[in-house]
């Protein structure tokens, strides 16, 4: 094994067994306990027996969520049996798919395809107090390619997610969240090297609420801790990642005024800093940053019908190395949740941000994302999801290498009991780079089947 991987393997073969660990008390404890999706109070009262399960999520649009398979989307009647721990629910699982990529290494041309199989053990922790909420969730992933082994993975990750309830009107929140994973070949960063980038990492979110009367507001603080690993290049070179290694770390106020009932203005802004651990990068840049975001809008609550919000704004990014372009412009953050039957959601969304990266030359990246996630509940234990979006990524700074991204998914997940389900998807991504070499096109099939207590 090359030197520049061992530390991320024991790392992620640590949870590995911790995972397995689970897995194997839950096969032995004889004590089960049938719950409905509602484990904890606080959750969302349009919650109703006559809808579907789909139609009361308020976090369908993010990347974990549009990624994963509806198996936890299910009609109650579905809903996995439970291992009673006390005041806890553990509810162990574990997936197996078997994909085909047809573009491995998201290339231009030469495009090499390959059967892959994935293994996925993983468990949820789930805590069942009268106030307050702690819950903790595990999971490791071992990826096998049948021809290219080198892409070969083993991922990792665990979440701690907590709630403190101070009083009626206030709460306080935090998310925990620790990763071992490898980088997307298709991502601008990927390092190109014979085996895919491994990152780890620490993402924090954390935040307090507070309602009086018809204001609201919550202030809140996010670190994100980023760490990427060398990887092996050709000739038995390797590709040293150190200087993208970094903190980001962000604080947000936000704050609302219920108008009338159904609507409310909203306003937030948000300022951060992003230090890097090595004071020059590959191309002697300093890419220590901070920035800020200041955004207004209207947030909307319709009973079931439509819900969510649409901010507008200004963000602007300050480099310190005066060579990097500092980016600047117009904000936008939209995300509906509509539900125009007790069966069907449709979340359209789009938001404009900058991310960073290593392009030589460019300080970041600004990157604006277009999407629509279409779910719906066919048959209480037949789910089916459509997943369009489009994205513009211009570099900052360099010319000749903006890009636009596309991606289609459809997903079919059916459960044949509360323990066993099957799941199916077909995706398609096609990026048109200004750079030739950076545009590639990909198609990904999978079937997935998965068991749960």
């Amino acid at each position: 094994m090359h030197p520049a991987l061992r530390s991320e393997r024991r790392w992620s073969s640590g949870l590995l067994g911790c995972a397995a660990l689970a897995l194997g008390i839950a096969a032995c404890t004889p004590s089960w306990a049938q719950v409905s999706g509602q484990t904890a109070p606080g959750q969302d009262p349009r919650k109703a027996h006559s809808g579907a399960k789909v139609t009361t999520e308020t976090n369908t649009g993010t990347e974990d969520e549009r990624r994963k398979d509806d198996s936890e989307r299910m009609h109650d009647a579905y809903d996995p049996k439970g291992i009673e721990l006390g005041s806890f629910l553990l509810l162990p699982k574990v997936e197996l798919d078997s994909a085909y990529n047809s573009n491995v290494f998201a290339q231009n041309s030469g495009a090499k395809s390959d059967f892959l199989t994935t293994l996925r053990p993983e468990f949820k922790l789930r805590s069942r107090f009268d106030e307050h909420m702690l819950n903790f969730s595990g999971m490791v992933e071992k990826v096998k390619y049948r021809r290219f082994d080198g892409d070969d993975q083993l991922n990792a990750q665990a979440d701690i997610d907590a709630r403190y309830d101070i009083g009626a009107a206030t709460e306080a929140n935090a998310f925990l969240q620790g990763y071992a994973r490898h980088e997307d070949r298709g991502s601008p960063d990927e390092a190109g090297g014979t085996k895919p980038t491994p990152t780890k990492g620490l993402t924090l979110r954390s935040n307090v609420k507070h309602r009086f009367g018809k204001y609201a507001v919550v202030g809140g603080i996010d670190a994100d801790r980023r760490v990427f690993e060398n990887v092996p290049g050709a000739s038995n070179s390797v590709i040293r990642n150190e200087d993208r290694d970094r903190w980001e770390v962000a604080g947000r106020l936000r704050g609302s005024y219920e108008m009338f009932p159904g609507y409310a203005a909203v306003s937030e802004v948000s300022a951060n800093t992003r230090r890097y651990d090595s004071k020059s990068d590959r191309n002697g840049l300093d890419r220590d940053s901070y920035g800020y975001r200041a955004e207004a809008g209207i947030g909307v609550d319709i009973s079931q019908l439509l819900r969510g919000d649409f901010l507008v704004g200004y963000f602007q990014q300050n480099y310190k190395d005066s060579r990097l372009k500092d980016p600047a412009g117009l904000s936008v953050r939209a995300t509906f949740n509509w539900t125009p039957d007790k069966l069907t959601i449709v979340v359209p969304s789009l938001e404009r941000s900058v991310s960073e990266t290593i392009t030589q030359g460019a300080s970041s990246l600004v990157r604006t994302t277009g999407s629509v996630i279409v779910r719906h509940e066919a048959q209480r234990n037949l789910i089916l999801t459509g997943i369009a979006s489009v994205s513009r990524d211009e570099m900052e700074g360099v010319k000749g290498q903006d890009a636009w991204v596309y991606e289609g998914r459809m997903r079919a997940t059916y459960a044949f009991t509360p323990e066993l389900f099957v799941a199916g998807e077909a995706a398609y991504r096609r990026k048109d780079s200004e750079l030739e070499t950076s545009s590639y096109r990909q198609t990904l099939f999978f079937i997935r089947l998965g068991a749960q207590l």
